[in-house]
């Protein structure tokens, strides 16, 4: 019976099935609980709600805020214990564009403008931690 497969076999498969296993294992990697009708207004059963975006904007929001803070200070601390060091005129504007983007980003949340503020924070921390690990500084 093998000897009259033909390929490429064409397969029927119901992709609504298929997707909501998808999209249920998103939201599990996501740390997103499911919701049920009853907790809330009606629930749709296809894609990511909007407010879940939201909830993951917040989120990484937070962490990205929270990690160029962390990272910076770690810098201040690291260059406050070396007395006689030289910083370079362009690890100093990172480091003051950062805070300026961290800035931003809270004052973007505050306006519920969260697409932008994440941009900001994701921009924060890329140059906080470009300005950590700058090579001048690594080969203290």
């Amino acid at each position: 019976q093998s000897d009259n497969v033909k390929f490429p076999l064409k397969l029927d498969i119901d992709m609504e099935k298929v997707v909501g296993v998808w999209v249920g294992q998103i939201r599990s990697l996501l740390g997103i609980e499911e919701v049920t009708a009853y907790e809330t207004l009606p629930v749709p059963s296809v894609g990511i709600r909007e407010w879940e975006k939201d909830f993951q904007l917040r989120h990484r929001l937070l962490e990205n805020i929270l990690d160029s803070k962390s990272t910076l200070s770690s810098l201040s601390h690291l260059l406050s214990q070396i007395p006689n060091i030289v910083i370079r005129e362009d690890i100093g504007q990172m480091v003051v564009k950062a805070v300026e983007k961290v800035a931003t980003s809270s004052a973007l949340v505050e306006e519920a403008k969260l697409v932008e503020g994440y941009q900001a924070s994701r921009e924060a921390l890329e140059l906080s931690e470009t300005a950590f690990f700058d090579q001048s500084l690594l080969a203290l």
